[in-house]
């Protein structure tokens, strides 16, 4: 067999597996730069060879490798702060402190970060996410804390009674962390 005929065996398979939307013809080379040229998440050339890499929703500045940024806590907006509160109440009304299987929250909360990203200078773009996923994870330890005092034997994951989370969501320290107003606030320093 030559290999030619064995390539194009092979590309009639791929094109068959694709609902034969596939050009036999055209090399793998081809249709991947044809396919990921263009605005979005993908980088072109020019983004490697500058070293601008962009992550998949397009916003640059979020490589975490050798970024003396990547592990620094700024300001960030209250409205994101406000987010990331809701988006934890939400995991613990809905999900019982689990993440959940909703594609769509998750996918909208992701995109509403990373248009917050783009609107902050490049190089404080990925201490912005670090800060945020930082806040996200001190409110979901306190909170989850308060719960185990309230629930004796409550895991993650077991229901919660409402009642608990209304009293535990209007607690100052917990809602001190997103204000900044308290001595909670202090728990975005966190050690790592």
């Amino acid at each position: 067999m030559r290999i030619g005929n064995g390539y194009q065996g092979i590309m009639q398979l791929f094109s068959r597996m694709n609902g034969n939307k596939m050009n036999i013809n055209m090399p793998f080379g081809a249709r991947a730069s044809t396919r990921r040229s263009g605005a979005g998440g993908r980088n072109t050339l020019e983004d490697y060879l500058s070293g601008h890499y962009k992550n998949s929703y397009g916003v640059e500045g979020m490589c975490v490798t050798n970024n003396p940024n990547a592990r620094k806590i700024i300001p960030v907006s209250d409205e994101m702060k406000q987010r990331v509160f809701n988006s934890v109440k939400d995991a613990f009304y809905k999900y019982n402190g689990m993440s959940g299987d909703n594609e769509a929250e998750w996918e909208e909360m992701a995109r509403a970060k990373n248009a917050y990203y783009k609107t902050l200078k490049r190089e404080d773009r990925v201490a912005a996410a670090w800060t945020l996923g930082q806040l996200e994870i001190g409110i979901a330890r306190k909170v989850a804390g308060a719960v185990k005092e309230s629930v004796p034997g409550w895991t993650y994951g077991r229901s919660i009674p409402t009642e608990v989370l209304d009293r535990i969501f209007a607690d100052e320290d917990i809602v001190s962390m997103v204000s900044g107003r308290a001595a909670g606030a202090a728990g975005l320093d966190v050690k790592v």
